[in-house]
């Protein structure tokens, strides 16, 4: 089956070099390849992640990647450390963050793209 085989996800951007530095400098992404049309991210276990260049790109309204952490509290903590805001959506903690019944804690950030500070 399809499942149990490597996967990737990917999305787009409209500008491909400040998600670059989004996802390397301030996420710590490894940029595994690249060019002038995509950069395929790869994470330290392994996952991969390729973010193209679409001209007409429309920003998605809900969780386009998720990053599975151990203590979302201190990820948290580092992101804002590296200038990233957390979201405060209905349900989550002073900090932003929400406990999700039989799933755990989570917390949600955009990529600077989609807060027009890149």
């Amino acid at each position: 089956m399809l499942g149990q085989h490597l996967t990737h996800a990917n999305f787009s951007v409209d500008d491909l070099a400040a998600a670059k530095i989004f996802y390397v400098d301030k996420l710590g992404f490894t940029a595994e390849k690249h060019d002038e049309f995509a950069v395929l991210l790869k994470s330290g276990a392994g996952t991969r992640v390729l973010v193209y260049h679409k001209p007409d790109h429309q920003a998605w309204d809900s969780t386009v990647l998720g990053i599975e952490v151990d203590d979302v509290k201190a990820a948290v903590g580092e992101l804002r450390t590296s200038g990233i805001s957390i979201e405060k959506l209905d349900g989550t903690d002073d900090d932003g963050i929400m406990t999700i019944p039989n799933m755990g804690e989570a917390a949600w950030f955009r990529d600077l793209q989609e807060t027009g500070s890149a």
